[in-house]
C-alpha cells in the first residue's frame, strides 16, 4: 500500500477527489444562501419524478452531483455549477476549474466493471456509448466485482478518472440488460455507439435514472426463487433420525442390502451410505442421482435427503429392512426459505459466504460434480432464454445476447467461491463458440 500511495496517477486522483469534496460543500452552501428550501425540494423532487418523498440513501450520491452539475438551473439552461462560477470567478483555481469543466464534459451512464486491481480501481466499459475508463477509487475496487452495472457520472481531469456520481446500488447484468435496452430506445439507438450529447442531456438522464431504480425496487421485491431438486419436488433439507436397536455391524450390513444403497464411505468414525436411483428426470445424460445419504454413527442412523418426498421413500424402505434394528426419533427440516433470504442478504451487502472447512478430496468431487452439471446445463432448455439451449441460443444472434448474460452471471458467482471451487467458465465459452473475456 505504500508503493500505491506515491503512485503520481493515485496522488493527484485524491488530491482532486478532496477537493471535489469541498466544491460540493461550497455548492450547497450557495444554494442555502442564494435559494429557498423549496428550490431544493423541487430539484430532489425532479430527480425522483416523484413529489413529496425523500431520496433513498442510496440515490444521494448520485442525485447531489446531478442537482449540482447536469440539472438546468437557469432559464438558459445553466447549471447551478455554472451560474455559481459566473458570480465566483475569483474563488476559482485552477483545480476547481479542471473540476467544472471535467463535470460540464461528464456524462450519465451504465458502466460494466470490466475488470477490478484491489486496492487500486476498476476498469470500466460504457454500455451505452463503448467508451472505456480506469476509475481511481479504492472503495470502489474493494467491493465491486467483475461484470457489475454502475449508473455513474466519470470526470475525466488532469489525466485522471474518478467517479463524479454513483448509484449506490449496482445491478447485476439480467437486470442491468433490461435499463441498458430501454435506454437504448430512448436515445433512438439500437445497435450503434449513443452519442455523447445524448447522454448530457438532463431529461434523457433523468429517463435513465428513473429506469435504474424501477428495476431496483422491482429486484428488492422480487420474491425468493422457490427450488426444486432435479425430480421437481420443492427443496427441503430434510434428516430423519433413529435410534439402533442393534448391534452396528449388523444394521450396517442390513442397510447395505437396501435398493439404491451404494459402497459406505467413512467420515471420521462413522458410516456414509450414498443412495442413488438410475437416470435423472431433468439432465438426459446423468446416469444416475444422488437421492440422499445414510450416515450411521455408534448409536444413531440418520437420512438426509432433499425433498419431503425422497425422505418419505428412503424412511419406508429402511424401516422395511430394519424394522426390528431401529426406531424412529424425529424428522428436521430446515428453513430454505430462510436461507436464501440469509444467503440474499449476504450477497447484496458484499459479504462472502461461510464455508466449513472441508478437505481436498471433497472439494475436487464437488468441483467434479459442478463440471458435470455445466456441461448438462449446455443442452438444457432454459426458460431465461426462450426455452432454448444454450447451445441452441450461441448460433442464434436474437439470442446471443442474453446467453452473454447468463455467461457473465455464471463468472460472477463462480468469482465468489475459494479458487479451488470455481469450475472453468471459458471451458463453456469455448465449447459455445462464445468469445473468452
Amino acid at each position: 500500500m505504500a508503493q500505491l500511495s506515491i503512485r503520481p496517477d493515485i496522488a493527484r486522483a485524491n488530491e482532486l477527489k478532496v477537493l471535489d469534496m469541498e466544491l460540493g460543500d461550497r455548492l450547497l452552501r450557495y444554494i442555502a444562501t442564494r435559494y429557498s428550501e423549496q428550490w431544493l425540494r423541487d430539484a430532489f423532487a425532479l430527480y425522483l419524478d416523484r413529489e413529496n418523498e425523500q431520496v433513498p440513501d442510496r440515490d444521494m450520491p448520485l442525485a447531489i452531483p446531478w442537482i449540482l452539475f447536469s440539472m438546468p438551473a437557469s432559464t438558459k439552461g445553466r447549471t447551478l455549477a455554472a451560474q455559481w462560477a459566473r458570480t465566483h470567478g475569483k474563488e476559482l483555481t485552477p483545480d476547481k476549474r479542471l473540476l467544472l469543466d471535467a463535470y460540464a464534459n461528464s456524462w450519465l451512464s451504465i458502466w460494466e466493471v470490466a475488470e477490478v486491481e484491489r486496492g487500486v480501481g476498476v476498469a470500466l466499459v460504457d454500455q451505452l456509448s463503448r467508451e472505456k475508463r480506469f476509475v481511481l477509487d479504492v472503495a470502489a475496487s474493494n467491493t465491486l466485482e467483475p461484470f457489475d452495472m454502475m449508473l455513474a457520472f466519470v470526470l475525466d481531469c488532469d489525466g485522471v478518472s474518478f467517479f463524479g456520481g454513483v448509484h449506490g446500488q449496482p445491478l447485476r447484468p439480467r437486470d442491468a440488460a433490461f435499463v441498458v435496452r430501454e435506454a437504448r430506445r430512448i436515445c433512438r439507438v439500437r445497435t450503434r455507439p449513443v452519442s455523447l450529447d445524448r447522454l448530457r442531456d438532463s431529461e434523457i438522464q433523468l429517463a435513465i435514472i428513473s429506469l435504474w431504480n424501477f428495476v431496483i425496487d422491482k429486484v428488492i421485491a422480487r420474491p425468493v426463487p422457490s427450488l426444486t431438486n432435479t425430480d421437481g419436488d420443492p427443496f427441503v433439507l430434510t434428516t430423519d433420525d433413529f435410534e439402533l436397536l442393534a448391534g452396528r455391524d449388523d444394521v450396517a450390513k442390513a442397510i447395505a442390502s437396501i435398493e439404491g444403497v451404494q459402497e459406505s464411505e467413512s467420515e471420521g468414525e462413522d458410516f456414509v451410505f450414498p443412495v442413488i436411483k438410475s437416470g435423472n428426470a431433468q439432465h438426459r445424460s446423468w446416469d444416475n442421482t444422488l437421492i440422499g445419504r445414510i450416515i450411521l454413527t455408534t448409536r444413531r442412523l440418520r437420512i438426509e435427503t432433499n425433498s419431503a418426498r425422497r425422505a418419505d421413500e428412503l424412511r419406508a424402505r429402511v424401516e422395511t429392512r430394519l424394522a426390528r434394528s431401529v426406531r424412529f426419533r424425529l424428522r428436521t427440516e430446515a428453513n430454505t426459505k430462510q436461507m436464501l433470504e440469509t444467503a440474499r442478504a449476504a450477497a447484496e451487502s458484499g459479504q462472502k459466504p461461510h464455508r466449513d472447512s472441508s478437505s481436498p478430496e471433497e472439494i475436487a468431487a464437488m468441483r467434479e460434480f459442478r463440471e458435470r452439471y455445466m456441461t448438462a446445463w449446455l443442452d438444457d432448455e432454459i426458460p431465461a432464454l426462450g426455452g432454448l439451449t444454450p447451445r441452441a441460443a450461441a448460433r442464434s444472434p436474437r439470442s446471443r445476447a442474453a446467453l452473454e448474460t447468463l455467461l457473465k452471471e455464471l463468472d460472477q458467482s463462480e468469482a465468489r467461491l475459494p479458487a479451488a471451487e470455481r469450475i472453468d467458465v471459458s471451458r463453456l465459452r469455448n465449447e459455445l463458440g462464445m468469445t473468452p473475456l
